[in-house]
């Protein structure tokens, strides 16, 4: 290898410092600032203020402290005296669009917001698998066209699911009595498993077969210009690579060790660091990725935020000296990152030593250029660039330097954004890698548009805190249309019942006496259909056919003595939570044949709720308390 002479080494440390005649402004990070408002726009129209030159530091000083890296580059490790903060360390910022922020009423149109088109296309395609899967069926009731209300109402079934951790059972569990009502409020389990089954992303048909994406471009691209277009990022931004976990057969599935899903599909994302906003997002599709290396992903998602004078933090995997140069020059961007301890610009007193001091800080500037090199312990050490610092600056308290210090604050972006996603996830088991993808946009959709609201209508709550709270209000308001939808058609008297209660409508009860036509013999509601009961007997509160205690099973008298004994005996303790389970476990003995419970309810003395049911089995006609003949 051959190396610069003395004299060259001169010329160029002389050429170092060939910018800095232009102006300079402090930059407010987010210590000094607690929101974006306080963060100063300029415009590109600003008085130059010079800043003060290098040329009062001797050449033999200079030359005296030069490194050179494996590869030759050149580092000095005196810092450029500057009085001045650099004119790169100024932020252009714009505020949201004021028009975006009036129009988010409720966590609904956050949601919408980001999601309404993406919802159409949807719609579209699903109708299309539709048409070609629907008469293959027999049992029609369940294979008809959708629309945007119902697939809103879908939506809002899978945010249920992740709020409840039911994501990964199966729809026989979430749909057993044992299970939250909502998910059967909403819609059918048959009509449920059928739009998941032809759920669709793109036009089969016009498909274009060298895309790998294709099945779900379309949607993804709106998707992510919806994300950029309702946001604007603060000055701090991270980029970093999120896993979609996914271990069925898709062309570009990848394998991450550190990630906790390993398997699955990876996007590198960008969002703000301070929010956690995804403004922007590249999926790594193998051969056919618009980036081809590290680099290229940081060009392609810096392009939203070119020329805004932000600072990037990245890992080691995309830190790079090149690359540091090229977003300082190209898109004036600053930038704070790991660096490998491969890379052949690190001189080498800067790798690990066992002969360093723990705590101890090494730094070298190349112009714009700052590295640094932390020994935290006995033989390691940690190395970072960075553009956006100039000054060899130690934090007293922790013994660490700056750069390291503000690396720590701003890398997390990502990392969180992807931690809030698997809290609450609406990923189900499916071997549909586009389906795997549709349900990590409705995650992103659903941390960007709490993100949203929070800073239109409640900009003082933590967002960590309110994520349940808006991801609730959030799928009720999306399944609310479709439900009212459901209230009119033909449902069993307990399901409607139920989605009344939760929409909080009231149930039309009608004053005074009950309808003339239970006067005769009315169908029974408990018993089952095809026994049809006939009893004369309806409660004061629903005014609905009761049953008698002889219409029940063939249970002997024995048995309901003693069944009437065991229930009374639990009525008359109190305070003990035991009653309701002794009662509730000797009903079914006495009517083997009944397959639902009474949907109304009295209180005994004690103020315990008793079904209805075990009130008729355990007491006499004339003692029925709620009840009066007819």
């Amino acid at each position: 290898m051959d190396f610069l002479s003395d004299e060259q080494v001169g010329n160029i440390l002389n050429n170092s410092d060939e910018d800095n005649d232009e102006e300079f402004l402090m930059l407010e990070t987010e210590e000094t600032s607690d929101c974006e408002d306080n963060i100063s726009v300029h415009s590109d129209e600003v008085d130059v203020i010079s800043g003060s030159d290098d040329d009062d530091v001797p050449l033999s000083q200079m030359r005296g402290n030069a490194l050179r890296g494996k590869n030759g580059h050149l580092w000095s490790s005196v810092a450029p005296s500057s009085s001045r903060t650099p004119q790169r360390n100024i932020v252009s910022l714009q505020r949201t669009p004021q028009a975006i922020m009036e129009g988010i009423r409720d966590e609904k149109d956050a949601f919408m917001l980001l999601f309404s088109k993406p919802i159409d296309l949807i719609v579209k395609y699903t109708n299309q698998e539709i048409g070609r899967r629907a008469p293959k069926y027999k049992d029609q009731r369940y294979t008809n066209q959708t629309d945007s209300i119902e697939i809103q109402a879908l939506i809002g079934l899978l945010f249920f699911s992740a709020i409840n951790k039911d994501n990964r059972k199966s729809t026989k569990e979430m749909w057993s009595l044992m299970s939250t009502p909502i998910y059967k409020s909403i819609m059918s389990e048959s009509r449920y498993q059928f739009l998941l089954l032809c759920l669709r992303f793109d036009d089969k048909d016009s498909r274009h077969k060298e895309d790998r994406f294709a099945p779900i471009r379309e949607v993804w691209t709106i998707f992510i210009n919806s994300c950029k277009e309702s946001y604007k990022p603060s000055a701090f931004v991270t980029i970093d690579e999120q896993l979609l976990g996914f271990r069925g057969k898709c062309p570009f599935r990848v394998y991450i060790s550190s990630k906790p899903d390993k398997y699955g599909m990876k996007v590198v994302a960008i969002c703000d660091a301070k929010t956690y906003y995804m403004f922007d997002a590249i999926p790594y599709i193998g051969k056919g990725t618009e980036a081809k290396s590290a680099a290229d992903y940081v060009t392609k998602l810096a392009d939203s935020i070119k020329g805004s004078g932000r600072n990037i933090t990245f890992d080691n995997w995309f830190t790079s000296v090149p690359l540091a140069d090229l977003l300082l020059k190209d898109y004036k961007l600053t930038c704070i990152g790991t660096l490998r301890k491969n890379k052949r610009e690190i001189p080498p007193s800067f790798l690990p030593n066992k002969n360093k001091k723990p705590l101890s800080s090494q730094f070298a500037f190349d112009r714009e250029k700052t590295l640094v090199s932390f020994t935290p312990k006995t033989n390691k050490s940690v190395i970072l660039l960075s553009t956006m610092h100039y000054k060899e600056e130690i934090n007293p308290s922790t013994s660490k330097p700056i750069i390291i210090d503000d690396y720590n604050a701003t890398k997390g972006g990502v990392d969180t954004f992807d931690k809030m996603m698997h809290n609450y996830s609406t990923a189900r088991g499916t071997r549909r890698w586009p389906l795997r993808f549709f349900f990590g946009m409705l995650d992103q959709a659903g941390i960007n548009a709490m993100i949203l609201y929070l800073k239109a209508k409640k900009p003082n709550t933590p967002a960590k805190k309110y994520r349940s709270g808006f991801l609730k209000n959030m799928a009720l308001q999306l399944a609310k249309p479709h439900m009212k939808r459901r209230l009119q058609s033909n449902l069993p008297r307990e399901l409607a019942s139920t989605i009344r209660a939760i929409l909080d409508i009231p149930e039309e009860i009608p004053e005074g006496e009950p309808p003339s036509k239970l006067q005769k013999q009315a169908r029974c509601v408990l018993c089952p259909r095809k026994n049809d009961k006939k009893v004369k007997i309806v409660c004061t509160k629903c005014k609905k056919p009761m049953p008698r205690l002889k219409t029940f099973g063939k249970s002997s008298r024995k048995k309901l003595r003693a069944n009437r004994r065991n229930a009374e005996k639990g009525i008359r303790q109190k305070n003990e939570s035991s009653c309701d389970t002794s009662i509730a476990t000797d009903t079914p003995e006495v009517y083997p044949e009944r397959d639902e419970q009474a949907s109304c309810s009295t209180f005994d003395d004690n103020n315990l709720e008793i079904p209805h049911t075990v009130i008729l089995a355990h007491m006499p006609v004339s003692e029925m308390p709620g009840l009066m003949r007819v």
